[in-house]
């Protein structure tokens, strides 16, 4: 029977009055997913990028050349010893670390997390930052932390993972491992000891070299009657001097070498906007009116340097420094004690 209870009545209810169903209420959610780029391993979660990732690996060979260095001892081609390298000799390159120790980064993150993949490899397989059995390391044998150059051509393919991270590796060695034919021939350092040569590098090349002397023998077809012009470029391709007495057949033939030998150097000292200016200076030199103490040029009437405060006077800044409107007087001064001298050589 159910009694009704009036609003403003007080309410006593015993405990031992009330009878109460305990309810077991199951929840209609799910177990939320995993997300995407979530790996558990051994209970634990890690985390791996959701950025897409792309193959590094393509289907190119490349060649890792010896760069022979001549010396005064050997000369002989057919020498086992020629090129500063024993004929069977091996060199050795590994990971380049930091003064901390730490390995360089040879791979980006898409290369990283792509060769993990194919490879079949955990993630976080190849990070520099493992402490235990770091794939960089010597002591890992599963890893790949050296790569061994002969001083015959060495072939690295570019669709094999392992051969792909070894190139990496030699990449990674920027002071004895040139990136390319052309970083030899541009850009030479003193350390490089062999480059990469790609398909059609050597072609390609050849090429280039031919548009240089193309472009070098039209510059030189210029000054070939320019006895001043050839010697002052001689003077600064070799750095030493040249004799103004110095027959214009013996110029044209020097002229001639070092298109032949230095084509790029050429071409930027004959196109050299300063280059007027330097032949005369050179001719000033010749004629004492310019002191030339040790590869620094001094105005002889007042022992002035000829350059801007805190340069040093080289040829290259006494040329600016006379080409600048300011010193123009010193400039005027220079053509008119140069004319008056060669009046009285023709005399």
């Amino acid at each position: 029977m159910v009694k009704k209870i009036s609003k403003d009545e007080d309410i006593d209810i015993d405990d031992n009055d009330i009878n109460v169903d305990l309810v077991k209420v199951e929840s209609n959610t799910t177990e939320t997913p995993k997300p995407s780029g979530v790996e558990r391993q051994n209970s634990s979660i890690k985390i791996k990028s959701t950025t897409p990732i792309t193959s590094c690996l393509r289907n190119e060979r490349v060649i890792v050349r010896h760069i022979p260095k001549m010396s005064g001892m050997v000369t002989n081609p057919n020498h086992i010893l020629y090129g500063g390298m024993a004929e069977n000799a091996i060199k050795t390159l590994t990971v380049p670390r930091y003064s901390s120790g730490m390995y360089y980064k040879v791979l980006d993150d898409n290369e990283k997390a792509y060769l993990e993949d194919v490879m079949g490899l955990e993630y976080n397989a190849l990070s520099i930052y493992k402490k235990e059995n770091n794939f960089w390391d010597d002591a890992n044998e599963s890893g790949i932390s050296t790569v061994r150059l002969t001083k015959q051509d060495n072939v690295f393919n570019l669709s094999d993972p392992s051969d792909y991270i070894r190139y990496k590796i030699l990449l990674a060695n920027k002071d004895i491992i040139a990136p390319s034919i052309q970083d030899v021939q541009d850009r030479p350092k003193a350390t490089y000891q062999f480059y990469i040569l790609r398909e059609n590098d050597e072609e390609k090349v050849a090429t280039e070299n031919m548009s240089i002397l193309m472009q070098c023998y039209k510059e030189f077809g210029k000054i070939d009657d320019n006895v001043d012009a050839m010697r002052t470029v001689i003077e600064i391709m070799e750095n030493k001097p040249i004799a103004p007495k110095t027959k214009v057949e013996w110029l044209r033939t020097e002229t001639n070498s070092l298109i032949q030998s230095k084509s790029k150097m050429f071409l930027e000292t004959v196109k050299d906007p300063l280059l007027e200016t330097k032949i005369l200076i050179k001719n000033a030199i010749a004629s004492s009116i310019i002191s030339n103490r040790g590869n620094f040029m001094y105005l002889r009437k007042d022992n002035s340097p000829l350059c801007e405060a805190g340069e040093d006077p080289t040829l290259t800044c006494a040329a600016k420094f006379l080409n600048n409107p300011i010193h123009q007087e010193i400039k005027f001064f220079i053509e008119a004690q140069l004319k008056e001298a060669n009046k009285k050589k023709n005399e």
